[in-house]
């Protein structure tokens, strides 16, 4: 007999991945460090262009600079700049589409929660450092832009909509 179908923001351990302190002493981290660190040390390049796609433009041109593939960005060597990488497109992602951070379940198990940005008018998340990861693979310059510009033009329709509910959360 075949499972039935929950959806993630149902699931028990979603709710609690909310809740979770290390997700929430994550954020505080990031958001901590951005003005204290990246924007200074990390990145100053990206001082002028806080949260904007031309920001998401410069940071995919920078980690392509960096990194030859996304396992070294995610080694252990570099692993805390490239989360402020991650936080970096993520957070311009939730203030583009007034969402939230989120904690998806690790899928596979083996693997650690996700940080996600959940948006009010779309069933998906976006996963910004699966968005890292595409940009690193497939190298061509335009891949995180390529997601926001969706996720913006899909923000704007859904609030000249009237900010209908989605279908599918």
């Amino acid at each position: 007999m075949a499972k039935k179908f929950i959806p993630v923001r149902e699931r028990p351990e979603y709710v609690e991945l909310q809740a979770n302190q290390s997700f929430r002493s994550w954020l505080a981290m990031q958001e901590a460090v951005m003005d204290l660190e990246f924007f200074l040390v990390d990145d100053p390049d990206l001082a002028q262009h806080k949260f904007t796609r031309e920001g998401l433009v410069r940071a995919e041109s920078h980690l392509l600079d960096r990194h030859q593939d996304k396992r070294s960005a995610f080694s252990d060597v570099h692993l805390t700049i490239t989360m402020r990488y991650v936080y970096f497109i993520g957070e311009t992602f939730r203030r583009a589409t007034e969402g939230r951070w989120v904690a998806l379940p690790p899928d596979p198990p083996q693997r650690g929660p996700a940080s996600a940005i959940d948006a009010e008018f779309t069933p998906a998340f976006y996963v910004p450092q699966d968005y890292l990861g595409v940009a690193l693979t497939r190298r061509t310059g335009k891949e995180i832009t390529f997601v926001y510009d969706i996720a913006v033009r899909k923000h704007e329709e859904w609030v000249a909509s009237g900010r209908k509910p989605s279908t599918g959360r």
